[in-house]
């Protein structure tokens, strides 16, 4: 009898204890198609103020949108932007974290360049002492001609927005009253 409680209790312990080792596979790191980071002289609360701001996002553009406007408030965010050329697109939030300070953009299938099949932006802010980090980027799927234009698209809007940004770190001298 004492045998067999030992053979059950051997069996259930190699039985059971093999699942308890199991482990989840190494995250996969993300390829960018286009990666900015910069860091900025403003705290990591105003850099997320910026980003979450249709009004203050549009300054921050630098002159690359004419209109940024909340289409649908309901999750995922819709938002539509029209560019200072004209174009349109149409966006999505789909993820929005307020306690680590990023968010995911999907970017409209009906606003795709022909040969994109997605895109997705990604926008990180880190503190870095005194300074606030902004990492955008972007995944781009598709043709070697469509994901072309869509890089190309996406790093001038970047741009415009670490421009904007730098330019809203600079401090405006305050008048002199009489």
């Amino acid at each position: 009898m004492r045998k067999i409680i030992w053979s059950l209790f051997l069996v259930l312990g190699v039985l059971g204890g093999s699942s308890a080792y199991a482990q989840m596979g190494a995250a996969t790191p993300i390829k960018w198609d286009v990666n900015k980071e910069v860091a900025f002289n403003m705290d990591q609360h105003r850099a997320w103020e910026i980003l979450n701001s249709v009004d203050l996002l549009k300054i921050a553009a630098n002159g690359y949108l004419s209109s940024i406007k909340i289409s649908d408030p309901a999750f995922p965010v819709g938002r539509d932007i029209v560019f200072s050329d004209g174009t349109k697109r149409s966006e999505s939030i789909t993820q929005l974290d307020q306690q680590y300070k990023f968010m995911n953009i999907v970017i409209n299938k009906e606003s795709l360049p022909k040969g994109v099949t997605s895109a997705e932006i990604t926008i990180f802010t880190k503190e870095k002492g005194e300074k606030t980090s902004v990492q955008w980027g972007a995944v781009v799927k598709g043709n070697e001609e469509g994901k072309k234009a869509m890089v190309s698209q996406l790093t001038a809007e970047f741009d415009s927005y670490i421009a904007g940004f730098e330019k809203m770190t600079k401090s405006i001298p305050a008048a002199k009253l009489n």
